[in-house]
């Protein structure tokens, strides 16, 4: 089953004050906060969603994994100079609060949506670890359109066969109640169905699959990734785990600089 060691457990944070700002907000919603830097966006599907952007250049966005924030990827930041970077919180994760309706995979696309919008549209990239990887995955499986290319960290395609996906499941919610994560927020996390298996062939974007050479959980759902989709490769960084990109950020951020060339993104 999948390690979901994250550093931080999820939590909810529903008293974020920030000052006002004159930002132009994506739609539907109303941004708080210095536009420059740190914002809470607020609409109907994101309570107070906390995103972070940076810099200037062609769009990425980085989505970290379950029980973990956007903070996952400080050691990716300086490499991504030259690009305009949107890192933003889960809902129930870090400084974003969960609302009162039930988390689901389709209201954490809906936010990615929303970080997609704030960091300046499309075509964008779309950087992900473990969960955040898999719903970027999802996104470009559901809309290819306006996917520069992906870069997906210890991500898995999910499950085809329903046993499994049962299996998961369970496993999710005894590791939810083990860390103290709440209810409302264990639903993004769910495998309801194999969406992602039966679309891999379909991303025509450049993918890059990166995975830790002791992931022992998700090597072989990398590798079929990168096999999957029309145009993968697939990095295994030897003597790494679950978090390559913390614990071996050179060889990581030597990768996705390559790939962002590669696929035209300068």
């Amino acid at each position: 089953m999948p390690q979901l060691h994250g550093r931080r457990t999820a939590r909810r944070r529903s008293d974020v004050a920030v000052p006002t700002a004159r930002a132009t907000p994506p739609r539907g919603c109303v941004r708080r906060g210095r536009p420059e830097h740190h914002r809470v966006v607020t609409c109907n599907t994101a309570p107070a969603m906390h995103l972070t952007i940076v810099g200037s250049g062609p769009p990425v966005v980085l989505t970290h994994g379950f029980a973990d924030d956007s903070s996952t990827f400080d050691a990716q930041l300086a490499p991504l100079a030259g690009h305009r970077v949107c890192r933003w919180d889960l809902p129930g994760h870090g400084r974003s609060s969960v609302g009162s309706a039930l988390a689901t995979r389709a209201s954490a696309l809906e936010w990615l949506d929303v970080a997609i919008d704030a960091v300046g549209g499309t075509p964008v990239t779309l950087v992900g670890h473990s969960l955040g990887g898999y719903l970027s995955l999802c996104r470009a499986v559901l809309d290819p359109t306006g996917i520069a290319g992906l870069v997906l960290i210890a991500t898995g395609p999910g499950f085809r066969d329903p046993t499994k996906r049962d299996a998961w499941n369970g496993y999710l919610e005894s590791y939810a109640d083990g860390h103290g994560i709440e209810p409302a927020v264990r639903g993004i996390a769910e495998q309801p169905d194999s969406l992602v298996l039966d679309g891999l062939a379909g991303i025509t974007a450049p993918v890059l699959v990166v995975v830790g050479g002791r992931d022992g959980t998700y090597r072989a759902g990398s590798r079929i990734i990168a096999e999957a989709v029309p145009s993968g490769r697939l990095v295994v960084v030897e003597g790494a785990g679950h978090f390559p990109h913390r614990t071996h950020a050179a060889e990581v951020n030597r990768a996705i600089v390559e790939h962002l060339d590669l696929s035209g993104s300068p």
